[in-house]
């Protein structure tokens, strides 16, 4: 992100409150989205920008960046910048992601932020 740029994105610990464990396992298990998770946990990326960094073809890049998205692993902002182009991009707002098997066969997921809430869990998904 260049000087003349600035990110906007939702507030935190607003992810999706009914994040389906199925989909967020299904995008976890997915190496091209493992990277891309990994990259945008970083610093926030443009579509393009993860493409680059994660040598993956960028019309695969917009697939996962909505997988994860829609699993709430990802949270999307707007990069304002000098121009009129303001381009989409992606982070993580979140610290620790669990995956726990509660009773039965049922999976938990919860994400927590532990810079802005001391670890406490943002809620269980």
């Amino acid at each position: 992100m260049n000087s003349s740029s600035l990110s906007i994105f939702g507030g935190v610990g607003s992810h999706n409150s009914h994040a389906d464990p199925d989909v967020v396992l299904s995008a976890l298990s997915d190496d091209d989205s493992r990277r891309i998770l990994a990259a945008c946990d970083e610093q926030a990326l443009t579509a393009q920008e993860c493409a680059d960094t994660c040598d993956v073809p960028l019309s695969t890049v917009y697939r996962k960046l909505n997988t994860l998205a829609e699993a709430s692993l990802l949270e999307e902002g707007r990069r304002i910048q000098a121009a009129t182009h303001h381009p989409r991009e992606y982070s993580t707002n979140f610290d620790t992601l669990s995956l726990s098997l509660a009773s039965g066969s049922n999976v938990a997921v919860e994400f927590r932020q532990v810079a802005t809430d001391g670890g406490s869990p943002t809620g269980e998904r």
